[in-house]
């Protein structure tokens, strides 16, 4: 029987410091602070894995000097986001229970000073693993074993607004 992998949503936030903060200072406070913190809540409500993405400039700077290839051309650039938060989940109700958590918006509350809330973007979709711990996962005889585009797409609707008729709560809709 081939391997079998669940498809599950992932939620990115895209985040830069506040200008005047240190790359050292916002990692600090994202590993030191904030996860501990927010992974307590996470877990809580269904989080089935959540990662930091941490990019200092010295990254960026490799890619552009070392690495120019990498970025193909006009149109490409290399993203400049401090840290990227991904969430993992099972139905989009497990992200409202999260970011609805009181614990949590008293948290996100708190990250004024270190965080620029003026920027940043969030993106949300599935994530596909092929090499994993140096070993290839989900490919038998050349062929990819996740689900087809349609079948993944119906994860992200899973559960949601169950009880609602599916319509985005208004403490949500921004």
């Amino acid at each position: 029987m081939p391997p079998q992998k669940e498809t599950v949503i992932k939620l990115t936030s895209a985040r830069y410091k506040k200008p005047g903060v240190s790359e050292q200072a916002f990692h600090d406070y994202g590993t030191r602070v904030q996860a501990p913190k927010a992974a307590i809540i996470q877990a809580r409500h269904g989080a089935l894995k959540v990662s930091q993405y941490h990019t200092p400039t010295s990254f960026q700077h490799l890619f552009r000097t070392q690495l120019p290839w990498a970025v193909r051309g006009p149109g490409w650039s290399i993203d400049d986001h401090d840290i990227f938060i991904s969430v993992y989940v099972r139905k989009v109700d497990d992200l409202v229970k999260i970011v609805m958590d009181p614990e949590f918006q008293a948290l996100v509350a708190g990250e004024d000073d270190i965080v620029d809330g003026m920027r940043g973007t969030v993106s949300a979709g599935w994530e596909e693993v092929y090499v994993e711990d140096g070993k290839i996962v989900i490919v038998v005889e050349w062929e990819s074993m996740y689900p087809g585009f349609e079948e993944a797409v119906e994860v992200v609707g899973r559960g949601w607004g169950e009880g609602e008729g599916g319509e985005v709560p208004k403490e949500l809709a921004f």
